[in-house]
């Protein structure tokens, strides 16, 4: 009989909260809500009632500035949550419809964290009043003379332009609208390429004396990457091709492409034509991109540009050639540790232990020496700890060592010298002296005596 009374009193109870549920589906006081949907789902809200429609449901939501609108059907259940979104429908519901309230309404959204409808209640305020400064000012807006500008605008009247979702201006999205060109125009041109290539190889010989003259009267500068992409790495005759096409190319584009081509090419022959095609040009940025080659750390590069500035007799580079008589270059090795030598490890001994490949501070990877067998040529790898440099102070025995006993190999920056035949003898062919590769005594002759003359260009053996 008890329990009977606990159900009838507890059972009245859930009844009773039932149909506080249901009144609160169709819009009675509002609280702070957790809206969980049919078919999965969950919405962080605050219920108010709809006005205009009874078979919905409005909700206040933390983030956006619009109401979120549901079909009653769709709710399967609605608990409560306290939030500050209780508090704030129920100033909202007070607040006067002038700027200034509107703008204390705003500060206090602000200030509880409901960020956009704190920026609701900014733009409301200037809707009452387009003036009204402390609005313009959290919304981040500019004033530029007797007007106030939004991000978009002060972008705009800084002469500005949205591209691509981004603001840039006027000029950079024009080159970037030429490039998107420039690039779908090289795609065709390496496609064209290609096949008058193909042409040239595989064809018959009045389709392939067609295609070379196709490619011979290329004029186009947008070309001039695509050839160099698809020739540039072919066989020598196609190569050589490649350098008559682009000396018959007018402008800086193509004189600098016969530069890079210079500069890269292994073939003494195919240099001496592309040389050759220099000699008859006159653009400005032939001898600096030359000079530029001066500075690289490959020795093979810096003496082709040293021999290509001496055939072009560029008196005025001397003072640029006599720094780089001498190119030092460096690199990582292994030195064995393995004790008790008088003398350095040699690079047969480093040989014998492999090439560094990678560190990661406190050890090294390295590749070993091949193991050849019959028709077999198989590699290792290994690893050891990277030491901070060669103990050459240790002793070992009665006599000096590189270090003790059995020790794991060391990880060594080396440095090389070597000295640039071509470099100087494009000084001695442009100033008819020689002071050898001694530096000091070129730059002391420079500083003194050297005159940037004309002279009469030479053509001096290849490197």
């Amino acid at each position: 009989m008890a329990r009977e009374r606990w159900v009838a009193r507890y059972g009245a109870v859930s009844w009773l909260l039932g149909v506080a549920a249901a009144l609160w589906l169709v819009g009675t006081e509002s609280r702070a809500d957790r809206i969980a949907l049919r078919g999965g789902g969950e919405v962080r809200g605050k219920v108010v009632p709809n006005t205009d429609r009874a078979d919905q449901m409005t909700i206040v939501l933390a983030t956006g500035k619009t109401p979120l609108t549901l079909p009653k059907a769709q709710v399967l259940r609605v608990t409560p949550e306290p939030s500050a979104l209780d508090e704030y429908v129920e100033r909202r519901a007070k607040v006067g419809q002038d700027a200034e309230a509107q703008y204390e309404l705003g500060l206090w959204c602000a200030a509880q964290k409901l960020t956009d409808l704190a920026e609701l209640h900014y733009e409301a305020a200037l809707a009452h009043d387009k003036s009204f400064a402390p609005a313009h000012q959290k919304l981040g807006h500019t004033r530029m003379g007797d007007r106030w500008l939004n991000a978009d605008e002060v972008r705009e009247a800084q002469g500005l332009v949205r591209y691509k979702g981004k603001w840039v201006t006027k000029e950079e999205r024009e080159a970037r609208e030429a490039g998107l060109v420039a690039g779908a125009e090289q795609a065709s041109w390496v496609r064209r390429i290609r096949l008058l290539r193909q042409a040239i190889a595989q064809g018959t010989d009045e389709r392939a004396r067609e295609a070379e003259k196709q490619l011979q009267a290329i004029r186009d500068p947008v070309a001039i990457g695509p050839l160099v992409r698809v020739l540039g790495r072919d066989e020598p005759p196609y190569r050589l091709l490649l350098d008559q096409i682009l000396g018959l190319i007018p402008g800086p584009e193509a004189a600098g492409a016969l530069v890079g081509r210079l500069l890269a090419e292994p073939d003494a022959e195919v240099r001496d034509e592309t040389l050759a095609g220099l000699e008859t040009r006159r653009e400005d940025n032939i001898v600096p991109s030359l000079v530029k080659g001066l500075r690289s750390t490959n020795p093979e590069v810096v003496n082709r540009a040293a021999w290509a500035l001496g055939g072009l007799g560029a008196v005025a580079t001397v003072p640029r050639l006599v720094p780089a008589l001498i190119t030092t270059r460096y690199q990582m090795e292994m030195i064995p540790g393995g004790g008790g030598s008088s003398t350095p490890p040699s690079s047969h001994a480093l040989g014998s232990i492999g090439v560094p490949i990678a560190t990661n501070g406190s050890s090294v990877a390295y590749l070993r020496p091949p193991s050849v067998g019959p028709g077999v040529v198989a590699y290792g790898a290994s690893s050891g700890p990277a030491l901070p440099d060669l103990v050459s102070s240790l002793s070992v025995g009665d006599g000096p060592g590189y270090g003790p006993a059995n020790r794991e190999p060391l990880f060594r920056l080396m440095s090389y010298s070597y000295q640039n035949v071509e470099v100087h003898r494009a000084l001695v062919e442009l100033t008819g002296q020689d002071f050898g590769y001694d530096i000091p005594r070129w730059s002391r002759w420079v500083n003194r005596s050297f005159r940037t003359e004309a002279a009469p260009a030479r053509r001096v053996p290849q490197p």
